[in-house]
């Protein structure tokens, strides 16, 4: 498996950020002594989110060498339950576009966008009035276009419906008593056998791992409003 650096810079980058972003709120509700800041500890019962991130492909050699991931966005509600326990429903867009450093055919652009909708299951809580943990996981079915110029040649799209599975961690920290942030690293496994030929490039069938799951990573940001608490 083999990580881009940028990868790297942008994962650093996000939790500085995030970090950061918490770290000032939390100042200057100390310094604002006049008319402090104060939070009640959130109960989540209807939420609203949206999660927007960078996805970097790994495991799958054709697909880690072919593809450059861009955008990775889950808007969705979820309910959460008594018990801290929470199920949602949401829908999922990402894009990988052709990586060109690394393919022969430099004319052939475009990439692969992922359409599809799920369930989601999971547990939250908080730990403090300021800061919780989010744990979850989606379940569902994507339609892949493979959009090339190549392709484009062709009666239609060549298109796939695949199986979804993402889990992914959240670290939360509130911005009112209606709302918060969170960092957000999530896993993903589609179900489906990527090869160059998808793409309208030349069939390669020599690498062991063609066959495995086609799987990413994705660190990004997500925002929360609570419509109703408990």
């Amino acid at each position: 498996m083999t990580i881009p650096k940028f990868f790297y810079y942008f994962l650093l980058c996000t939790l500085v950020t995030f970090f950061s972003f918490s770290t000032k709120a939390q100042s200057l509700e100390e310094e604002d002594n006049e008319d402090p800041i104060t939070y009640a500890r959130i109960k989540p019962h209807h939420s609203v989110s949206l999660e927007v991130g960078l996805p970097v492909a790994i495991r799958n050699k054709n697909f880690n060498g072919y593809m450059q991931g861009i955008v990775n966005v889950s808007p969705y509600y979820h309910y959460s339950f008594k018990n801290l326990l929470t199920t949602g429903i949401g829908f999922n867009y990402n894009y990988f576009w052709i990586n060109h450093v690394l393919t022969s055919d430099s004319k052939n652009l475009g990439g692969i966008q992922s359409v599809g909708g799920f369930i989601r299951l999971g547990y939250e809580k908080f730990h403090t009035d300021r800061y919780g943990i989010e744990l979850n996981v989606k379940i569902g079915q994507s339609v892949l276009i493979f959009d090339t110029d190549n392709n484009r040649k062709l009666p239609e799209l060549p298109t796939k419906n695949v199986f979804t599975l993402e889990p992914s961690l959240g670290f939360v920290v509130t911005a009112d008593d209606h709302s918060s942030y969170r960092w957000v690293v999530s896993y993903t496994a589609q179900k489906y056998d990527f090869n160059p030929a998808l793409l309208g490039f030349k069939s390669d069938n020599s690498s062991s791992n063609s066959n495995a799951f086609t799987q990413f990573l994705t660190v990004g940001f997500g925002y929360t409003y609570y419509i109703k608490q408990r």
